[in-house]
């Protein structure tokens, strides 16, 4: 049984939100936790003390099979803290997890304590319980809708806002909150930085201040499409913008029974999906991805107010596209 006792429960309302469903881990019971008090800036962000290293850190690592690493990736990919790291990053936060193992009853964290370590649970069940209300939810192994916690006292330096207990024997992976944030912090950093650069070369966003850019790094998520893969379809309803990173798109439209190229190919820093979003209408053609592809988008809210200044040079596209069908109908 490991010594490792010290952990929490994610819950917190004053988590940065998200509009994916998936991620929304929230439910009926889990809210009657009660959410930790968090310091505040002016803005209301949270305030969390950025960790520092020393020159010569590096992160320890764990000896784990080919398999055990790849159950490991599967199941820490699909928490959204993780899910874009790069895979350099990724694979340190494998290697630095621990292997640990506990008995029925034993407390894995406790409530109002100090987190030091995130867990991923891989076999067994267990239980949270908060002070004054009782259980609250359950945790499962690696296939579960959830499987992992402690977070949010790593993430904003807040005490431990439950008790999380071994239902039976539990099989779990620990990550040390040095490691945690190091990686965390450095990805977002990193990530700001090269958006930013990126957004100076589209040219649609020029007009835009440097606030206003940063503030639209900060928004945008990347997604990859393998070559071949439809990124929106055609009537769809839109919800999100899409700027191009790296690869190639083709938009086409159905003419006459027929899928037909309506637009030349779009590379990096090119754009599409702000017509719906526009005109609050369907997509009004697919876009495919013709090599692989990444994509930084923007979600419908994040649009509007961002981009809503841009609305008329961004409606230039829209002449434009309209010129390429007109074109594609004479030439079919």
């Amino acid at each position: 049984m490991s010594e490792e006792k010290n952990e929490e429960v994610p819950y917190d309302s004053d988590a940065p939100s998200t509009e994916d469903d998936s991620d929304d881990y929230i439910d009926e019971e889990e809210s009657k936790v009660p959410a930790p008090v968090i310091k505040k800036g002016r803005r209301g962000t949270v305030m969390a003390a950025a960790v520092t290293v020393a020159a010569d850190w590096a992160p320890p690592v764990y000896e784990k099979g080919d398999a055990e690493k790849a159950a490991l990736i599967d199941a820490v990919s699909k928490n959204v803290l993780f899910s874009e790291l790069a895979q350099a990053e990724l694979d340190v936060i494998i290697g630095a997890m621990k292997k640990l193992e506990y008995t029925k009853g034993d407390d894995i964290i406790k409530q109002g304590e100090e987190g030091d370590l995130f867990y991923v649970v891989e076999d067994g069940a267990c239980e949270i319980f908060v002070k004054g209300v009782g259980k609250v939810m359950d945790i499962g192994g690696f296939g579960s809708v959830r499987n992992f916690f402690g977070e949010l006292a790593l993430l904003y330096d807040a005490p431990r806002a439950a008790t999380v207990t071994a239902a039976g024997p539990v099989v779990a992976w620990g990550l040390d909150r040095v490691t945690f944030k190091k990686i965390l912090q450095d990805q977002t950093q990193k990530q700001r930085s090269l958006y930013k650069t990126f957004l100076e070369q589209v040219p649609v966003l020029q007009p835009l201040s440097v606030y206003e850019k940063l503030t639209i790094a900060d928004a945008m998520a990347p997604k990859t499409f393998p070559a071949g893969e439809n990124i929106i379809n055609e009537g769809d309803e839109g919800f999100e913008f899409y700027i191009v990173e790296s690869g190639e798109v083709i938009c086409t439209k159905n003419l006459d029974g027929k899928e037909t190229e309506v637009s030349d190919p779009l590379g990096p820093g090119d754009y599409f999906g702000e017509l719906s979003l526009i005109n609050n209408e369907s997509r009004a053609a697919s876009v495919k991805a013709v090599k692989d592809t990444t994509c930084l988008t923007i979600d419908r809210k994040t649009f509007k107010r961002l981009l809503g200044p841009l609305e008329g040079m961004l409606r230039e596209h829209e002449e434009l596209y309209s010129k390429y069908v007109e074109d594609a109908k004479t030439s079919s």
